[in-house]
């Protein structure tokens, strides 16, 4: 599903268009042989495939920290948890319209932007990722009900 407008506040179709400082740019190209090669890591249980999150996560951080002027991050941080739960409620709904439209390229978009958002949640409520890779952890070695 195609936005009716602009999805970010620069007027970008979506709030991932700017290059994170200190990850190495990609081409099309590039991004979409990574995202293979993701996907063949996934089955062979690489952890280097969730490195991005680490390093989004520090990005956000910093942002925090150092609030640049014009930064989408900055804008987030200073509006408050009120502006971050809504636009964590819009793309939820957004990756929910996706999937039900069976679009798995706009539901990677989609997705991607709620997880981000949800970074940024993170980071205001100052709750490390690594603790929810730790509570879903402990989720996955109790024993099954099913």
């Amino acid at each position: 599903m195609k936005p009716n407008g602009p999805a970010c506040h620069t007027g970008a179709v979506t709030c991932f268009h700017n290059e994170i400082i200190g990850l190495p740019e990609k081409s099309a190209d590039k991004a979409s042989d990574e995202a293979g090669a993701a996907s063949a890591s996934a089955s062979s249980g690489s952890e280097s495939r969730f490195e991005v999150l680490a390093e989004l996560e520090s990005v956000i951080a910093e942002r925090e920290r150092e609030r640049p002027e014009g930064a989408y991050t900055t804008y987030l941080f200073d509006k408050g948890v009120d502006k971050i739960l809504k636009k964590i409620g819009e793309e939820a709904s957004e990756t929910i319209i996706a999937a039900k439209n069976k679009d798995n390229d706009e539901l990677r978009l989609e997705v991607s932007d709620l997880m981000y958002h949800l970074l940024v949640l993170l980071q205001e409520r100052k709750l490390p990722l690594d603790d929810i890779m730790s509570e879903l952890s402990r989720r996955h070695e109790r024993p099954r009900r099913d």
